[in-house]
């Protein structure tokens, strides 16, 4: 799979996202470029801001899922429909996942993959919209 390398990045002191063409974002006049996965951005160059990966994958109805987005899975492997959680890298699981239980030993969670990613609808962010997953 060959997908493009692309970030948003939430600006906490102007409390608005900025994006940029391709792995290139302009903050504060200065234009930062990232690698691949956010863990290679020293946080110092952000400035108090938060970067957030483009996953390659998009929601039902073709919004572009970045790392950090809050989903309402609709439907598949999980028991419950409209289950609502976040996406999050896992290195450990090899991507992104989806999670949706979050407390305690009960951390459950599904790769996140095309089926998981039309099946779902962006619903927010945990930036802006960290009461959903409560």
């Amino acid at each position: 799979m060959n997908r493009p390398i692309k970030f948003r990045v939430y600006n906490n002191k102007q409390n608005k996202w900025v994006h940029g063409p391709g792995n290139e974002v302009n903050l504060f006049g200065e234009t930062i470029l990232f690698g691949s996965f956010m863990n290679n951005v020293p946080t110092e160059e952000l400035n108090g801001c938060v970067a957030l990966e483009y996953t390659g994958l998009n929601d039902s109805n073709d919004k572009e899922i970045y790392e950090g987005d809050i989903l309402m899975y609709k439907s598949g492997s999980i028991p419950t429909t409209g289950v609502i959680g976040q996406v999050l890298y896992e290195a450990d699981e090899g991507g992104y996942i989806f999670q949706w239980e979050r407390k305690g030993p009960n951390q459950h969670h599904i790769n996140l993959n095309c089926d998981v990613a039309f099946e779902s609808v962006i619903v927010g962010n945990i930036l802006e919209n960290p009461e959903l997953l409560k």
